[in-house]
């Protein structure tokens, strides 16, 4: 088959394809589709510490807290259909309601039956005393929560999540989005995306933030322990203290400066490990594959292993001059300093390679090249 007769079958088949697609009623991502939007405005009141519960099956939520007393509701509506008579039709069916049980004020909104080809979105922006507990949820929306005092809760199937100003435990889902918070305390603080990167900034609480698709950066965070879990993006931790700090990445590198805490776990399946100016009672790095940096540690005792890489371990001088080391490489070199007055026992081999030491050193046994003991 030649090159004309070979380009002349794909136009044939592209000039086919579109006289086929042309013949049928297809609409892609609401191509052909009328939109109508309509706001609508809601008011009732709501007392300090009540619960405000608010959810969408399409569209945005805003939730601010202000110094007021009532909830303030703007819904947006926006009705799709093939003609615009039908999508006013659907938005002006809807009626957004506020009902009250208890201490829980609840956001409604009552659509007409859905048929093929036509959708009702609902965004929601709201205003209530910051002393409110919030748990929110859409569909398919981006969700944003700021200066409350209370529970916090958001969830959206797909759409990024933003947090701030947050005094009170917070619980943030997205199945596929990014999240960012600045600025929360609260006793447990959790994030989860499945596919997003995560961003937590001035955060005070114990903290778990997990992301099985995206990167998960840390700034200024302290007063209870972080678990911080990604299968697939980089780690980086700044400015951190806690009680223990447990990071684990199976695909990416880990960068951390400035990490204080009981202890520091800090695991890469594929990637390599950065750690600069920590203190731990204990520290533990390893990686599958990749090289492990230390720059100015403090710690009692060390475990670092590399299935494939260097490790560059140098203590700072405030590391106890009885430190425990346990360093092991498979493919790889390893260079360690030591505090300056540092005393013990030391147990260093290679199968492949030499052994060397800047101090003197009082060995037993038989001098060897690839073992010192």
């Amino acid at each position: 088959m030649n090159m004309r007769y070979r380009m002349f079958r794909a136009i044939s088949c592209c000039l086919g394809l579109l006289i086929i697609i042309s013949g049928c009623d297809l609409q892609i991502g609401g191509w052909g589709q009328a939109k109508y939007e309509i706001t609508v405005q809601r008011q009732a009141p709501i007392t300090a510490g009540s619960t405000l519960l608010v959810k969408t099956s399409s569209g945005s939520i805003t939730i601010i807290g202000g110094d007021v007393t009532e909830c303030s509701v703007i819904a947006t509506i926006c009705g799709r259909a093939p003609t615009e008579e039908e999508a006013q039709l659907l938005a002006e069916q809807v009626k957004i309601e506020l009902e009250t049980a208890g201490n829980t004020l609840t956001v409604k909104a009552e659509k007409p039956p859905s048929k093929n080809k036509r959708s009702i979105s609902i965004s929601y922006d709201i205003t209530v005393p910051k002393q409110t507990n919030i748990e929110c949820a859409s569909s398919y929306g981006a969700i944003e929560i700021a200066n409350i005092k209370g529970q916090t809760s958001g969830k959206t199937c797909s759409g990024s999540i933003q947090a701030k100003n947050i005094d009170g435990p917070v619980n943030l889902d997205t199945s596929y989005g990014s999240v960012t918070c600045r600025n929360i305390t609260g006793d447990i603080i959790t994030v989860k995306s499945s596919s997003g990167s995560i961003t937590a900034e001035i955060i005070k609480g114990s903290t778990q933030l997990t992301t099985s698709y995206g990167s998960i950066t840390c700034t200024d965070m302290s007063d209870g322990d972080i678990k911080l879990i990604t299968s697939s993006g980089k780690i980086k931790l700044s400015n951190v203290s806690f009680g223990d700090c447990d990071a684990h990445t199976s695909y990416g590198s880990i960068v951390s400066d400035e990490l204080k805490g009981e202890s520091i776990k800090l695991h890469s399946g594929s990637g390599s490990i950065n750690l600069t100016e920590s203190s731990a009672n204990t520290t533990n790095l390893s990686t599958s594959y990749g090289r492990i940096t230390c720059r100015q540690m403090t710690t009692n005792s060390i475990t670092a292993q590399s299935g494939s890489g260097n490790l560059d371990i140098a203590c700072s001088d405030s590391t106890p001059d009885e430190i425990v080391a346990d360093l092991v490489t498979s493919y790889g070199s390893i260079d360690l300093t030591a505090p300056q007055n540092f005393t013990g026992q030391v147990d260093m081999s290679t199968s492949y390679g030499s052994v060397r030491t800047g101090r003197p050193i009082t060995i037993s046994g038989e001098i060897s090249k690839k073992k010192l003991k």
